[in-house]
């Protein structure tokens, strides 16, 4: 078994050779068995690996020792400032995004929250908002705190700063995703905002430490804060931005874009109007609107499921009582915990899983997670 400390170091070396890249990187380690594997190998063994061109094959071979310097020197930092790090493959490992083939294979984080949490949001917009789009935001906040979500942006000004705002006034956990390393805060006015998201919840990137904001870092983390959550809110966006990038990654991704429409003269809603009117974006002005449309189930009907359920049990067969019963104590659990705890076999717990999720009872969320679904 590959030493864990030592993974960490060789995935995040290999995560900074140039041209590897978080697909090539994932193929390579799942070829290989680990990242530590492709570092040490020679020319000839990766080039057998997934016809790997003759040309990346050389270029890792002459940039790993660089990489893996760095690597070492990464993990000091990480020591000395209380910085962890997932590896995609880990437990602990944005669920959602792992989903994604551009999945990063390295993230950093600071601060104390749950990646994968029942429902995760991405509320996005641009710098330039307006009082519309920041009271529209603290508004659909406030509304689906009820939910628990964890609210994800990309601590930008504008929509961005006002989503992890209105999250901290709800008493949401929320996450900055960073296109920079976590070396510094940009901006720079929100550092006091970033120190207060670190009791409930933090700042989350795949650059290493010393990495600057470069325009074309930012992109590349929209990616993320798409992949991690279950539907992206896009307030206010121009024509052009980085909002519309993330709307239309986790349009590629299979989830749910939500938009707030704006007048047709607004300009810092066209961006919005136009994911609306190219079907790419459901229209909300509520968050009553996202909670309905994402069939989610609040506090209030979440204490009458216990007697729910036991009215409902009497119309289901043993094996679809014990399921049911089982959800009810352990929501969030995947088809080889509930196997464990029913003692039913996986053929079985597959089938009526399926029945029991097309009839509602049930939802299966990002990850293969099961949750009780009692209307």
């Amino acid at each position: 078994m590959t030493d864990t400390s030592s993974e960490l170091m060789y995935a995040i070396a290999l995560s900074n050779i140039p041209e590897v890249g978080s697909i090539i990187g994932r193929k390579l380690i799942s070829m290989m068995g680990s990242a530590q594997n492709v570092l040490t190998a020679d020319k000839k063994i990766l080039v057998n690996y997934e016809h790997l061109p003759l040309y990346l094959a050389d270029n890792i071979i002459k940039n790993k020792n660089t990489a893996l310097q760095k690597a070492e020197n990464e993990i000091l930092f990480m020591q000395k400032n209380n910085i962890s790090a997932l590896l995609y493959n880990d437990d602990d490992y944005p669920d959602r995004l792992r989903q994604c083939p551009d999945a990063p294979l390295v993230l950093f984080s600071r601060g104390n929250f749950n990646a994968n949490a029942q429902h995760c949001l991405a509320i996005v917009g641009t710098r330039k908002c307006t009082p519309y789009g920041i009271n529209s935001t603290k508004m659909i906040v406030e509304q689906l705190a009820e939910y628990n979500p964890l609210i994800i942006s990309g601590l930008a000004l504008g929509i961005d700063t006002a989503a992890h705002q209105a999250a901290l006034e709800n008493n949401l956990s929320t996450v900055g995703i960073l296109g920079h390393g976590l070396k510094f805060i940009f901006p720079a006015s929100n550092r006091g905002l970033a120190k207060r998201m670190l009791d409930h919840g933090g700042v989350m990137t795949e650059f290493t430490s010393d990495t600057c904001g470069d325009a074309f870092n930012f992109p590349r983390r929209n990616r993320i804060i798409a992949g991690m959550a279950d539907a992206i809110i896009v307030i206010e966006a121009h024509a052009r931005g980085g909002a519309l990038i993330t709307a239309n990654l986790g349009f590629s991704y299979a989830r749910d874009v939500f938009a707030l429409p704006g007048k047709a003269t607004d300009t810092a809603s066209a961006g919005c109007n136009n994911l609306i009117k190219n079907n790419k974006a459901a229209l909300i002005t509520s968050g009553d609107d996202i909670a309905g449309l994402m069939n989610w189930i609040g506090k209030n009907k979440r204490k009458n499921k216990k007697n729910e359920l036991q009215q409902l049990l009497i119309n289901f067969d043993p094996t679809e009582q014990s399921i049911l019963q089982a959800l009810q104590q352990n929501e969030g659990i995947n088809i080889d915990e509930l196997a464990l705890i029913t003692d039913i076999d996986h053929l079985t717990l597959a089938n009526v899983l399926l029945s029991l999720e097309l009839q509602g009872y049930i939802v299966c969320m990002p990850g293969k997670k099961y949750y009780l679904h009692l209307q």
